[in-house]
């Protein structure tokens, strides 16, 4: 829990967008006028948390080459958190260090589980520790790290088996040597839970699932609901399977069959929902899902992500996360804007 017994809602943004491919670029894809913006929002909702994916959109002193044109200024960087500070909100840095979501490390991504990675890992993780004024947590990303999802790449790199367990401790260490909490995707524990829990214990890290559909079965997606639907799920093994929702794909099936059972283990979350999937009731049964059945100690608080670029023109996307998240705790944490 927070150290203040309070529960942390948050909302994901990026400073830059190169953790992936589809939207690789020299550009940040980031405007100071909609931050400024969003950071009203995030406050006014109620909102306490920001969990600001650094990538390659802050100029790191140790490592000055990562950085792109417009990258925050360290000054900079120290003065947004405390004006979001005296706002309220506190800002966790996120550094993804996933195969398939570190293209802004750069030359570094090529390097993995060297010796010149483990130490620019270090550096970074050193480095935005004090530049965020202590945080609590340090968010490492660490999802997606398979085939699948570099199955798109030119340069194809990932890894599995003991190296997998073996950086990813590296990585918490490091976190964790700093006085901070690691906090990762829950993609390690969901997907290899017996080899997580002989290497990562129940109090090393806190973990987002991410789950951006409905849980309640009134509320199911009907695939024939959207065309993009009916494309993807009669593609490949998705076409033999014959589903009627989208909540009955795999990995969403995957999700509903392990999230409790895993928290029995001791292990915190704090769920994530999103607007992506264009689901409407996906917030607020993500938070009623986790608020009815899993031990409140567990739960560390919610975060919602709009996995969209922060710029003019996008800040209504933020604003209905927001709104949904804040409907979300008032529905049923008892918490109002106007109190």
């Amino acid at each position: 829990m927070n150290k203040n017994n309070e529960k942390i809602w948050g909302i994901l943004l990026h400073r830059s967008m190169n953790y992936t491919r589809r939207l690789l670029g020299k550009t940040l894809l980031f405007d100071d006028e909609a931050w400024m913006n969003i950071t009203k929002m995030t406050a006014d909702c109620g909102v306490n948390t920001i969990i600001l994916d650094l990538c390659d959109g802050i100029e790191y002193g140790s490592h000055p080459e990562i950085a792109l044109d417009g990258a925050w200024t360290r000054k900079k960087v120290r003065d947004e958190v405390k004006r979001l500070a005296d706002m309220g909100i506190k800002i966790i840095p996120k550094l993804n260090f996933s195969t398939s979501h570190d293209m802004w490390l750069g030359e570094y991504s090529r390097m993995i589980s060297t010796t010149t990675y483990y130490n620019v890992c270090r550096d970074l993780i050193y480095e935005v520790y004090d530049l965020f004024d202590e945080p609590q947590y340090i968010h490492l990303g660490m999802d997606e790290e398979d085939a699948k999802h570099n199955a798109n790449a030119q340069y194809v790199v990932f890894r599995q088996g003991e190296l997998y367990w073996h950086d990813l401790r590296f990585l918490m260490d490091c976190v964790i040597d700093k006085g901070a909490t690691p906090w990762i995707w829950s993609c390690a524990l969901f997907d290899h839970p017996e080899e997580y829990k002989k290497h990562i214990g129940v109090e090393d890290a806190i973990l987002s699932p991410w789950y951006y559909n409905a849980f309640r079965k009134e509320h199911y997606t009907p695939i024939e609901s959207r065309s993009e639907y009916v494309t993807y799920y009669n593609e490949g093994e998705y076409a033999k399977m014959g589903l009627k929702y989208v909540e009955e794909d795999p990995f969403l099936v995957n999700f509903r069959n392990v999230a409790l059972p895993l928290m029995k283990e001791g292990y915190k979350y704090v769920p994530c929902a999103s607007t992506v999937n264009k689901c409407p009731h996906n917030t607020m049964d993500l938070v009623e899902y986790f608020r009815d059945n899993a031990p409140d100690e567990q739960v560390i608080g919610f975060m919602t992500a709009p996995w969209t670029p922060a710029q003019v023109g996008n800040e209504h996307v933020f604003e209905e996360s927001l709104r949904l998240l804040k409907e979300a705790k008032e529905a049923f944490y008892g918490w109002s804007a106007e109190k």
